[in-house]
């Protein structure tokens, strides 16, 4: 799992420009949703993967509550998702 670090590290603070106070600003929110970004989407539905859900990413979850079966997303295609089984 991902993990933010809670002190962002911006160097020397003396003399710093504007242009670069906005560089370390964007680098830092690249940083978060990056890491953000990382961490799957757990579902918890009635039903096994849906081959159609294309709304989908690659690693989201699904846990079917009917039988506890819990997949994952291992493949997004533009018109199927193929999941794996993984209890």
């Amino acid at each position: 799992m991902a993990k933010i670090p809670e002190h962002y590290n911006m160097g020397s603070r003396e003399k710093v420009t504007p242009e670069r106070l906005f560089e370390l600003i964007e680098r830092m929110y690249t940083d978060i949703a990056v890491a953000v970004n990382k961490k799957p989407d757990i579902y918890e539905t009635d039903v096994d993967g849906v081959v159609g859900a294309t709304y989908l990413a690659n690693g989201d979850i699904n846990i079917n509550n009917a039988t506890n079966k819990v997949e994952m997303v291992t493949n997004h295609g533009s018109t199927t998702v193929t999941w794996k089984t993984l209890s």
